[in-house]
């Protein structure tokens, strides 16, 4: 849960970041490259490490 309220707050850091850049095509390439990116990165990352765990008690229950 406690990753969840940093990932949000990260990405409200991030959009009033890229709100504030001086055009539209810097605003995007902020909000890409400092939120999306990241947040692809934290979500791929929790994903591998629940699909590891669920599959090693998985085999665990099978042996």
């Amino acid at each position: 849960m406690m990753m969840l309220i940093v990932l949000l707050a990260w990405l409200y850091v991030v959009l009033m970041f890229a709100v504030g850049q001086d055009s539209v095509g810097g605003g995007l390439a902020v909000a890409f490259l400092l939120g999306v990116l990241p947040t692809w990165f934290v979500a791929w990352t929790a994903r591998n490490r629940l699909r590891r765990s669920r599959e090693a008690r998985k085999t665990g229950r099978e042996a």
